[in-house]
């Protein structure tokens, strides 16, 4: 390993994100890995990385610094932000280089919520359970004056990178796929009804959990429910009755109603959500998601 780049100054929250750990969800510890996993996934071809392990910084509404320790490729990938190089932007979803004593900035989020930057050859930290991805209740995350390390890895010589075209945009107005939960029938008709007809407004949250303001859904009769395995995308409803989407980092397990799960192809779009961003439901299938 070498030291690629210390922390010069923090944002809101910043973490290391691999593809997840596997294997440990049975005994209370969640999966991790990236919110985004496109963006995620995007970067990591970007820079070439099908052959080590894929790797990035993650973070929330910007506000990062950066100082190179070592010369080294890069890409920027997620939500649409103003990102400088020694004070000059620099264009996201394609590589750039960084050399010694650089300092790149992450400004201000303009759309989407959630950016990646991947190096060439990913950044290595140490494995806990099986992934180097942080877990707050586990491990600490980088901040200021943390050094992120990574791979002996050659800087590429050309430019790569996905066309304007082609790149994700992040709406404030979005439409998922969600398939039945198993307590969908415990909620009344009328419910039901406006889950899957009405929108509803993201009021914040973190990589545990994200939080919705609509039509308050009521169960047809309030009692105890036997707690339910939850992941990546379950929809929660409280006794509020306003839904909670369980994230990346949520609990493997919850006692609350689970009136639906979000597709796993649309939490990328989830994930993105930005203050006040409004959601709606679509159910894909009749069938039940467990």
């Amino acid at each position: 390993m070498k030291p690629l780049l210390i922390v010069k100054k923090q944002g809101v929250y910043g973490s290391i994100q691999d593809q997840g750990r596997e294997g440990y969800r049975a005994f209370g510890v969640p999966r991790s890995g990236p919110m985004d996993k496109v963006s995620f996934q995007v970067a990591h071809a970007i820079v070439d990385n099908a052959t080590v392990d894929q790797t990035s910084f993650e973070m929330f509404i910007g506000g990062f610094e950066f100082q190179a320790l070592n010369d080294g490729t890069y890409v920027l990938t997620g939500a649409t932000c103003l990102c400088l190089l020694n004070g000059r932007p620099i264009e996201m979803w394609k590589t750039f280089q960084l050399f010694k004593g650089d300092i790149l900035s992450i400004k201000s989020v303009k759309n989407g919520s959630i950016v990646y930057l991947t190096p060439k050859g990913g950044f290595q930290t140490d494995l806990v359970l099986g992934s180097k991805a942080n877990l707050p209740m586990v491990d600490s995350t980088p901040c200021v004056g943390s050094v992120l390390y990574g791979q002996h890895a050659t800087p590429l010589s050309w430019t790569r990178g996905l066309y304007a075209p082609y790149r994700p945009y992040f709406h404030t107005a979005i439409t998922v796929r969600v398939f039945k939960g198993p307590h969908f029938p415990l909620f009344t008709e009328e419910s039901s009804q406006q889950f899957l007809a009405s929108s509803y407004q993201f009021l914040g949250g973190n990589r545990m959990g994200y939080y919705l303001k609509g039509n308050v859904l009521d169960l047809k009769t309030r009692k105890d429910i036997l707690s339910e395995a939850t992941q990546f995308g379950t929809i929660q409803v409280p006794q509020s009755g306003q839904p909670i989407v369980l994230m990346a980092d949520a609990q493997t397990v919850g006692g609350y109603p689970i009136i639906a799960t979000i597709h796993e192809d649309d939490l990328h779009k989830v994930a993105q959500m930005r203050m006040f961003n409004t959601i709606r439901f679509v159910l894909t299938e009749e069938s039940y998601a467990n």
